[in-house]
């Protein structure tokens, strides 16, 4: 609603409290996905990481938040997360689109 120099919009608070959300989602799979791998993780490039975040952003966008936290991420390994970084690899590439990297990457994530 807007009322002048002072005003709030609502949509632009909607969406930053969208994107609060999923961030923090995000950043607490992260955080899990990183004690199942335990020194795995160190293997990981920056570029690795960058592409499991946007594809774990894109998953979360799409998926039923009670879905989301059913993911046992403490089961994960290198063979599936090697699998979801190159799914958000072609993401970013746009060799595959945003909706069809984030719904194989749901599937992966809810047979966890």
């Amino acid at each position: 609603m807007t009322t002048g120099n002072n005003s709030i919009d609502e949509e632009a608070i909607g969406a930053y409290s969208f994107n609060l959300r999923r961030n923090a989602a995000v950043e607490q799979s992260l955080a899990r996905i990183r004690h199942a791998l335990g020194g795995d993780w160190q293997k990981l490039r920056d570029d690795d990481l960058l592409s499991l975040e946007w594809l774990l952003k894109e998953a979360w966008t799409r998926m039923d938040f009670y879905d989301w936290d059913k993911i046992n991420l403490s089961v994960m390994n290198m063979i599936i997360l090697d699998d979801l970084i190159e799914i958000g690899r072609s993401g970013l590439k746009n060799k595959l689109d945003a909706a069809a990297a984030a719904d194989q990457a749901a599937r992966i994530l809810a047979a966890l």
